[in-house]
Order: structure tokens, then sequence, then C-alpha cells
């Protein structure tokens, strides 16, 4: 008994020489390492200074893209009746009291303050009374903007009009009065809606980054020039621009042709370094003292009752719940092997939740097919081709024949869980062309695809859904609606995303419908809006927390749907085209 002991204790005393010689080699491991991770300091820093620009860019690109829609949008409105821009702009364009339709536009305007800040300005153009006026509160003359300003924005709206839309589409330099600002217009039928902001309030939230006396972050265009930069906590021009070294980061701006430079300055790299040292040293020293002190005790009071823990499961019989630890100081352990027991049993509860899940899917694709059936609207399409017969508009009848052909075509040879956003747009203009044959004079609609994205692959009826929605209710006789879908890649981070845009020009959402679509609750309370709900649950079933889908009311009127999924490439399927 006591050799055994003696041998046992005997081991104890080897493993505790072990564990010091251990120590001094993760000593010495530590040590070397510690000089390898000085060097990761700096890389740190500047991944954390990536992330913060990362972050400001896509905020930047994303102001950028709104308001270059909002000033897109408007000009393009001018076909419509109901549009409040186009309003005024003819009445200033009739009447020779302009300052209340100029005012108007200024109270319409005064919201983008708000949304986009007050650094960027919005004005108005018109060419062929070459007039210019500005719509939005500048910080120090109303609304005034410095003569240099107007004069260089008049100029860039006839240049402008030179070049095509393709180099439009991005934001352009302008400077004037010694300071450099971007600006966007949007042009057609000689009228300019255009926006600017100073290169200075696009770099001026860099300035709270820690970049060192001699670090700098700047804003360089196409041609490798700068435009503008901060250093030492001061802004400088391109004119009076210092040498200054290779940027440690750089960010492309997407919708202006633009790249953002940053640079750490060698003292803050070192300072950070000194830091770490002394940082790493204490805890060196630290670990070590407890680490020795943890083994020991772990060997003593944990490690032993483990093993026999360890043992035990290894006769454990499947099944069997009678099982039970040997006695043990731990409390631990013996909660360990209630929870092991517990876990056994939310395994098989696990399955049964699966097996509801499924159950669940499988109904969601019942109300799917379901939904696929219309009745009510093939009944007017048969109606109404057999009205034109009978009318002996035989033309009419062969057209809207064959376009109700190729929508019944796709619904019932749909037979692939994915198709692609081609196949499915192609679908959307059957419908729409049908509406437009039944009511030539109350509606128009607008469709386009990038090149980028038409083998992108979607569920079925993710764009139907939506557009049969807004037809319902838009579609008035009264007034002349536009529904417009566009689809076009969106790049995030290193994964490509598909962006759907559905928009139209009627009443929008109601309010109550809109609230629970943003809040994600179910709306078919009734028997109204199965459909949008049916589809809400494929987005889900299909894309997870990947997909994005946001609701909103245009503040110009009429409802939004915008749409972001991940980008998946198929194959052509030119059957479902009809």
């Amino acid at each position: 008994m006591h050799s055994a002991e003696r041998r046992k204790q005997k081991t104890m005393d080897q493993q505790m020489k072990r564990f010091l010689c251990v120590l001094l080699l993760v000593l010495a491991v530590y040590t070397a390492g510690s000089m390898l991770i000085l060097g990761r300091v700096r890389h740190q820093t500047l991944r954390d200074m990536d992330e913060m620009s990362e972050l400001y860019m896509r905020e930047l690109d994303s102001r950028f893209l709104r308001i270059s829609r909002s000033l897109f949008s408007t000009i393009m409105e001018r076909r419509q009746a109901d549009s409040a821009f186009w309003k005024y702009v003819n009445m200033i364009r009739e009447e020779e009291n302009i300052e209340y339709p100029v005012s108007k536009l200024r109270e319409m305007y005064l919201s983008s303050i708000w949304e986009y800040g007050q650094e960027y300005q919005m004005f108005l153009y018109l060419g062929e009374a070459d007039a210019y006026w500005h719509l939005t509160l500048s910080q120090e003359d109303g609304h005034r903007a410095p003569a240099e300003v107007q004069m260089a924005m008049t100029e860039q709206v006839r240049v402008l009009q030179d070049y095509s839309y393709s180099v439009k589409k991005k934001w352009n330099i302008v400077t004037c009065g010694g300071e450099t600002y971007m600006c966007k217009i949007a042009q057609t039928d000689g009228v300019s809606l255009g926006c600017y902001v100073n290169v200075k309030s696009i770099l001026e939230p860099f300035s709270s980054m820690t970049v060192g006396e001699n670090g700098y972050v700047r804003l360089v265009d196409e041609g490798g020039q700068t435009v503008g930069m901060l250093t030492g906590g001061k802004f400088l021009d391109k004119s009076t621009e210092e040498s200054v070294g290779e940027p440690s980061i750089c960010k492309l701006l997407s919708q202006a042709p633009f790249e953002i430079q940053m640079r750490v300055s060698g003292e803050r790299m070192m300072e950070l370094m000194l830091g770490s040292v002394i940082v790493l040293c204490v805890i060196a020293s630290t670990l070590i003292g407890v680490s020795a002190f943890m083994l020991w005790w772990l060997k003593r009071n944990l490690l032993a009752p483990v093993q026999q823990f360890v043992e035990n499961l290894e006769n454990y019989d499947e099944g069997d719940y009678k099982f039970a630890l040997t006695e043990t100081n731990l409390l631990e352990l013996e909660q360990i092997d209630d929870k092991f027991k517990h876990m056994i049993k939310q395994i098989r509860r696990l399955k049964i939740t699966l097996y509801e899940q499924e159950l669940e899917k499988q109904k969601v694709e019942m109300d799917y097919l379901k939904l696929q059936i219309r009745p009510h609207f093939y009944l007017n399409c048969l109606n109404f081709i057999y009205s034109m017969i009978d009318f002996g508009k035989y033309d009419g009848a062969k057209q809207m024949s064959r376009i109700a052909a190729e929508y019944l075509s796709y619904i019932f040879r749909n037979v692939h869980e994915l198709v692609p956003v081609t196949a499915e747009a192609t679908h959307c203009q059957n419908y729409l062309k049908i509406l437009l044959l039944r009511h030539p004079d109350n509606f128009e609609y607008y469709v386009e695809i990038q090149e980028e994205v038409t083998d992108a692959l979607i569920f079925p009826f993710l764009i139907q859904v939506f557009v049969e929605n807004a037809a319902k209710h838009a579609l008035t006789l009264s007034e002349r609606t536009l529904i417009s879908v566009t689809v076009y890649p969106e790049d995030r981070e290193d994964e490509k995303y598909v962006n759907i845009y559905i928009s139209d020009t009627g009443r929008g959402f109601p309010q109550d419908i809109l609230q629970g679509l943003q809040r994600g609750e179910n709306i078919s309370k009734g028997g109204e809006h199965v459909g949008i709900e049916n589809c809400m649950k494929r987005f889900y079933y299909y894309y997870q927390d990947k997909g994005e889908i946001h609701f909103e009311n245009s503040p110009l009127g009429g409802a939004i749907v915008d749409i972001h999924i991940p980008y998946q490439k198929g194959e052509n399927y030119e059957s479902f085209a009809g």
C-alpha cells in the first residue's frame, strides 16, 4: 500500500517537474511571440481604422445613391400630372411672379436638410431663362449661395449637357473660390436639378481618427491628384499639399470617381507598440505565477474526479437514465451528469421541432401553390378576349391571347425552386401588358434589368406579388400611374448582392399595413394580403438572415419595395419566357 502510494507520489512529482519545464519553455516562446505580436499592433490599428473608414464609406456611398435616386426620380416625373416639382417648375416658366413657386420648391426640399445633412445643398437651373435658384438653407446666407459657387454650378450644368448619361452617373468635382465641391446633376427638357457638398464636409468625420502628427486622410481623384487632405488636425487643399508618404489604407467610392487614402504616422505606431510591450510583460509574469498554482490545484481537486467521470461515461449504456456517478466532492460534476441527461431529452424534443418545421414548410408551399391559381383574373382575360372578338378587334384579341398564354405558361411550367430574374421580369411584363390592353390610358410601366445580374436566380413570384399589389392599389381611372421595376447588382464586402427596386406613383401603403410590414407582423388577417404574407414566408425560408426587404412610402407619393438578396448565378432558362 505504502509502496503504491510512493509510486503515485513519485509520478505526481515528475508531472510537476515537467510542468515547470513547460512553463520555462512557454516563457521563452512567449518572449519570442511577443515580438511577433508587436508587429501585429500596426496591423490591428490599421484594421480598426479600415473598419471605421469602411462604415463611413458605406454611409457616404448610400447617401450619394439616395440623393442621386431622388434627383433622377424627380426629374423623370415630368410626364406625371401629380408631380409637385414639375407643377412649380411650369409655374416659374409661365408666370412673371416666380416668388411663390420658388418658395414652394424650397419648402419641398427643406426636409433634405434633415435627411442628408445641412452641408448638402440643392439647386435648380432653368436653361431657357438662364436662371439659378438655391433650394436649401445655406449656413451663412439663407437661400443664397456664394456667387462663385453659383457660377461654377451653372457652368457644370452646361458642361454635362454635352455628355452621355453614363458620364453623369457619378458625382463630379467642381473647384471655385479656393474650395472644392462634389456635385450631382439630373437634367431633362432644359431643367437641371442638382446637389453639391464641400469636400471639407466629407472628410470632417475622419478628423476623430488618431493618425498621428504626420499621418493624413485625403481624397484623391481618378488622375491621382489630391482634392483635399486632413493632416495634423488641419484641412489642406491640393494647392497647399505637402509631400507625404504612401497610404496605408485605400477606399474607393462607388458613387463618385474618388478614392479616400489614409496613413498612420510612425510616431503613433511606436506609442502603441511601447504600451503593448509593457502590457505583455505584466501579463506574462502574472500568467506564469497563476498557471503554476492552478495546475497543482486542478490536478488535486478536479482532474482526478473528471477522469473518474470519463471512465463512467465509457460504461454508459445509451438510454440508461438510471446511471449515476460515484460519490464526489464536486457538485459541478453531478450537475454535468444532470445536464447530460437533460441534453438527450432536448435532442428528442429538437427532432420533434424539426418535424413540425417541416410540416410548416409544406404548408407554406401549399399556400404558394394555391396562390398560383387566380380564376377571377383568368376569367376577366377570357371575357376581354371575347369582347374584342365580338367587336371585331381581332389583332387585339390575338395579342391578348398570346400574352395570356405566356403568362399562364410561366405559372404551370414552373417546376424549379428558383428561376432566372429575367424570366420573372418577363412574367411581370406579360401581366402589365394585359392590364395595359385593358386600361391603355390609365398607367404605364418601366422594367430594367442590368446586364450584370441577368443570370441571377430568385424564387418564383418574388417580384410578381408586389407588382400585382401595386397594380391593384395604385391603378385608378382618374390618374395615370407609373409602375417601375429595376434590378441591379450590389457589392457588399466579399459577397455580391442583387437589389430589386419596385415602386409606383399611387397612394402608397396604408399606415397600418406599412407599420405591420416594417415590424414583420402577419398582415393577412381577414383573408387580405395573403400573397404578400406568403411571399414573406418564402423569403425567410430561402434567404434567412442574408436577405433584406424594406417597405416605405415615397415622400412624393406611391409605395416602395426595396429587396436585397444574395447573388446566385443560374442558367438562362429560356423556357420560362414562354
